[in-house]
């Protein structure tokens, strides 16, 4: 007996052959759409494949430069792993030329970094025609900071409206610029003693009295503080220091000395505001800059996070700390640190008058 085949329906046999090729593209899609992801073992593109510079604002091995034997290798362990960081130190001790360096020539791309003095810094503040950068756009990521403190043979009057105590200074743009023009915001009127440049100089001016005040700065402040006492000296107000917000302290190594908006306070009353008080904000900060780790303007946000991170893990390196400890130098990794050195322009512009009209100093 025969057994019959069973009818083919024909639509579905040609609604199943028109689907091959649909069936096929898709097979061909999904086969394809893995090779769109990443494997998991890929890695990200390094931050700084061509590793990152500093530039040194300062000649080879001076007392700039001196700071890169802890900073590099701070900076070794804080930025990401195998990124190369190189050195170039240029121009003078002031930081000037080095700073004018890079601010014409740095990319805004995180790989160069500016390593300056302060006194760069004032150099822009009081119009310096050589200074031809803008430290008020600078991003800082790390400093190191110091203590100013004046110390005088009498105690806060003679620092009250209408006294004249004299103030032994090197130049009237030099490091004394905050105590002249804080001396003067207290309601003094400071008459600067010139030419004497070395410690020993102002010290015995101090003791001879040809000078009744004398402003101690840079390293090793506690230690020179109390060098003077012999010839009668003693600290009557600090420059302060700044905390992580921005905010004037009393300085943390002088914690019971006043600041000098405390010394006003006590002195008429009345609080520091105004242009010239900002402007003497910028110059103190400057003055107490014994090194400052800065980024262009314009710094993409990204690589800006990345080097701050980097400046905190650096600031409490051990080896940071070690060396910082024995110059009375404190490292910061917070940019609020510095930050008062973005001084406006009506700051600057009354800066500049109070020199000219004060003591007809005019940029040269």
């Amino acid at each position: 007996m025969t057994h019959g085949r069973p009818a083919i329906d024909r639509r579905r046999t040609l609604a199943l052959l028109t689907s091959l090729p649909l069936l096929g593209r898709a097979g061909g899609a999904m086969a394809a759409s893995p090779r769109l992801i990443p494997p998991a073992s890929a890695q990200p593109a390094p931050a700084f494949p061509e590793g990152v510079t500093i530039l040194v604002a300062g000649p080879d091995g001076g007392r700039t430069d001196a700071w890169t034997r802890v900073i590099v290798p701070a900076l070794s362990q804080a930025l990401p792993p195998e990124t190369l960081i190189r050195r170039i130190a240029t121009g003078g001790p002031d930081g000037v030329t080095g700073a004018n360096q890079f601010d014409a020539r740095s990319a805004p791309d995180g790989q160069t970094v500016l390593l300056v003095p302060g006194l760069a810094a004032i150099a822009w503040l009081v119009g310096d025609p050589r200074a031809q950068f803008d430290a008020g756009h600078w991003v800082p990521v790390l400093a190191g900071a110091t203590s100013g403190v004046v110390v005088a043979r009498a105690g806060p009057s003679a620092f009250g409206p209408g006294a004249r105590p004299r103030l032994a200074v090197s130049t009237l743009t030099g490091a004394e610029l905050p105590a002249l023009l804080g001396i003067d915001l207290l309601g003094a009127q400071v008459v600067p003693v010139f030419d004497l440049v070395e410690p020993v100089q102002a010290r015995n001016a101090l003791q001879q009295g040809a000078v009744d005040a004398v402003y101690v700065s840079g390293h090793k402040v506690p230690e020179r503080v109390a060098a003077l006492a012999p010839a009668g000296g003693q600290p009557v107000f600090s420059l302060g220091g700044r905390d992580a917000a921005g905010a004037l302290v009393r300085d943390p190594l002088f914690p019971d000395l006043p600041n000098l908006a405390e010394m006003r306070a006590g002195l008429v009353g009345q609080r520091l505001s105004g242009p010239l008080y900002d402007a003497w904000c910028a110059t103190a900060t400057a003055n107490q800059l014994d090194f400052g780790l800065m980024l262009p303007q314009l710094t993409p946000a990204a690589k800006v996070a990345l080097w701050r991170r980097a400046g905190a893990q650096a600031a409490v390196a051990p080896d940071m700390q070690a060396a910082a400890a024995a110059l009375s130098v404190r490292p910061l990794g917070s940019p609020a640190a510095t930050a008062s050195i973005a001084c406006h322009a009506t700051a600057l512009l009354e800066l500049r008058r109070w020199l000219a009209t004060r003591f007809n100093w005019h940029p040269t």
